[in-house]
């Protein structure tokens, strides 16, 4: 783990091809999926994700899903709108794809994807990125 701020965050190095997975192996390790709240804390987890060797690739899950409504929520049901984004550039861009992970190659910017990616992109899954509040 890993302090910055009010937070502490930890990268599992290992494509998952469901977001749902990279959420229980946080809880199981006592944080969450990650929730960004600042370009700070953006940079901060980019840089993180980057120094793990497969971060490059698709970056990391973070705890952002698309509700029912069509709207995006972090894992702790605060509403994106209104808050801090980094969607890349043409991003979110389709109706179906649920769950955010972060793309290192375009700085850290966020994509939005399906929640299960199918076992062909297991090489190039996004990897695992949790926090959890400092006490």
């Amino acid at each position: 783990w890993v302090l910055h701020g009010n937070f502490c965050y930890h990268v599992i190095d290992s494509p998952t091809l469901k977001q749902s997975d990279a959420r229980t192996i946080c809880q199981n390790l006592g944080g969450d999926l990650v929730i960004i709240r600042s370009g700070d804390e953006n940079n901060f987890t980019r840089d993180l994700v980057r120094s793990k060797e497969t971060g490059e690739s698709w970056g990391a899950w973070i705890g952002l899903h698309k509700k029912t409504n069509g709207l995006f929520y972090w894992i702790d049901d605060t509403p994106l709108a209104g808050h801090y984004s980094a969607w890349a550039s043409g991003e979110p861009n389709y109706v179906y794809h649920k769950c955010v992970h972060t793309v290192i190659r375009k700085e850290g910017k966020w994509n939005d994807n399906t929640c299960n990616l199918p076992k062909s992109s297991s090489s190039n899954a996004p990897i695992v990125l949790c926090q959890q509040k400092y006490i």
